[in-house]
């Protein structure tokens, strides 16, 4: 499952929860902001690995830099 299928499933989850409008309003501006930290981390990860003056080692250290494991 990709990311952005786990974004679309649970974005269908809020809209068919039973909860109140309010707190679905609050739950989809959490996964927005969820799906933007995801966009920007992916567009990150594919400019490192689309970099061909860059090592394989360092665009290893890079993107685990980038997701926050190093």
């Amino acid at each position: 499952m990709s990311i952005w299928t786990g974004i679309e499933t649970e974005f269908n989850a809020i809209v068919a929860d039973a909860r109140s409008i309010p707190e679905k309003l609050a739950a989809l501006v959490d996964l927005h902001g969820k799906a933007q930290s995801l966009s920007t981390i992916e567009s990150t990860v594919t400019s490192i690995i689309e970099d061909a003056a860059k090592a394989t080692a360092d665009k290893v250290t890079e993107i685990l830099t980038a997701v926050g494991k190093l």
